[in-house]
């Protein structure tokens, strides 16, 4: 029994330490009338960051963007980089697109968009819109809650007992800081042909953690790509 109450404490206070999700909401939007079974080859962009955000500098973008290409390899067909369609393009073109991506990123990209229907049948683009982390303090508390005792006795023939027993005992826990991890992502599949938009989701997660987004940026670009590539298949 006393094995049991230890055990108890132990994983009564493992589950209170473990980071907990406070809220994780997805908005979809997808083209009814697209038959995505029809996509052969997806270009996928590079992840991009608003500006103004506090992502942790260049290492950690590229650790990012990492993950991200890694989960779009998840989808069932030919899955092209940024860097292979400013390729691919650029022979085609006859332009030097990489060289272009370096003076002037944004005009490489746009031209790849205008052309990505030479080379493929969709693109996807992701951004994360917000990183955030707070914190608030949950105030001293006290509750009651139960607790096994043991009490030793003699019955009525002079035998000695032990039994067993539940009492309600007052508990308080001291103030502690709560940190809360916040992330904000939009991605977006677009077909090649018209440059229009076929599938979106808006993924808003916060986390009792600290400075837990990198956890849930994997979690977030490996549900978009699973669930697009379940219209795919």
């Amino acid at each position: 029994m006393y094995i049991k109450k230890i055990f108890g404490v132990i994983l009564l206070m493992a589950i209170l330490t473990l980071p907990q999700n406070v809220s994780a909401t997805k908005t979809d939007w997808f083209d009814r009338n697209y038959n995505f079974r029809n996509i052969r080859t997806v270009i996928v962009f590079d992840m991009t960051v608003s500006p103004g955000l506090n992502y942790g500098g260049p290492i950690v973008l590229r650790n990012i963007r990492d993950t991200f290409l890694q989960n779009a390899r998840k989808l069932k067909c030919n899955v092209l980089t940024e860097g292979q369609a400013y390729r691919d393009l650029g022979y085609q073109l006859g332009m030097d697109l990489e060289g272009l991506a370096y003076s002037n990123p944004g005009r490489a990209r746009q031209i790849v968009m205008d052309n990505a229907y030479r080379i493929a049948d969709a693109w996807v683009v992701a951004n994360v819109d917000n990183l955030a982390n707070t914190y608030y303090v949950e105030p001293a508390r006290t509750v009651w809650e139960s607790r096994t005792e043991r009490r030793k006795y003699y019955d009525r023939y002079g035998n000695r007992r032990e039994e067993t027993y539940t009492v309600q005992v007052p508990v308080t826990y001291p103030p502690r800081r709560v940190d809360i991890s916040t992330i904000e992502m939009t991605l977006q599949a677009y077909e090649t042909r018209r440059g229009a938009m076929i599938f979106a989701r808006r993924d808003v997660r916060d986390r009792e953690d600290y400075q837990a987004q990198a956890g849930m940026y994997g979690r977030i670009t490996n549900s978009f790509f699973e669930d697009l590539g379940k219209k795919i298949r």
